[in-house]
């Protein structure tokens, strides 16, 4: 009867084992029905265990579960083999070394001028889209650069001597959506002033080699708008007109 008993859990045992290896290779554990539950620990090599947690939380299923192993750094999650099936490749494309990143940023001042046509200073394909979004046809840049960074990283730049521009780059996720938090740009009031003047405060949900845009005016209706241009891209794919900026 011991035996048996220690058969038995040995098998149990191996049965973990088994599906944890799986988790390495990226599979989702044994084949059964779709709807088992079943036990798959899944370490990872690049990112942060706890940082993948937001990423995973919203996969599992309602009787889904994921703990955090931090000294390890692996998650272990309890959810069915369909529920695994998404979870999983989100969790393979996470797990990348930090990549390059560069934003190409533009401050641009739009304003309407009563002489017709346009006059910008901008790339004429960046003019174009600013156009079909906005009713000026006057674009100034006010400063611009391109500002190096890389996945996970924090930075602070100084632009043109008169902005500061800071923000936290997340994660690139299929299918190259990338999250900039805490983005904040400043215009800086000159040394022995006071404090920078904040303009723009927020969380950005960038696709990569996409622009975006941002404006700052009174109105809809206000004769000129202060613009911030954003592209990000990936390592040398962004390097044309604008000069680095300093950190």
């Amino acid at each position: 009867m011991h035996s048996v008993r220690r058969i038995a859990a040995s098998f149990l045992v191996l049965s973990v084992l088994a599906t944890a290896c799986a988790a390495q290779s990226g599979q989702p554990g044994p084949s059964g029905n779709p709807g088992d539950l079943v036990l798959h620990a899944y370490a990872l090599k690049h990112r942060k265990a706890s940082e993948a947690l937001p990423l995973v939380s919203p996969l599992l299923s309602k009787r889904g579960t994921v703990e955090l192993q931090p000294g390890t750094n692996t998650l272990v999650i309890r959810d069915t083999i369909a529920a695994l099936g998404r979870i999983v490749p989100a969790l393979r494309s996470y797990d990348h070394p930090a990549r390059p990143l560069t934003l190409e940023l533009y401050v641009v001042r739009a304003t309407r001028a009563a002489t017709p046509g346009v006059r910008s200073d901008l790339p004429e394909q960046l003019t174009r889209r600013l156009r079909a979004l906005l009713a000026y046809n006057v674009y100034e840049v006010q400063a611009q650069a391109l500002l190096d960074s890389q996945e996970g990283q924090a930075v602070t730049y100084a632009v043109s001597g008169d902005y500061e521009v800071a923000f936290r780059v997340g994660t690139v996720l299929a299918p190259g959506r990338v999250k900039l938090s805490d983005f904040r740009i400043s215009r800086r009031n000159g040394r022995g002033g006071p404090q920078p003047q904040l303009l723009i405060h927020t969380n950005l949900s960038l696709q990569l080699d996409q622009t975006t845009s941002l404006g700052l005016a009174r109105s809809e209706t206000s004769p000129e708008a202060l613009m911030v241009v954003l592209t990000l891209h990936t390592a040398d794919a962004g390097r044309r007109q604008p000069q680095r900026a300093q950190q």
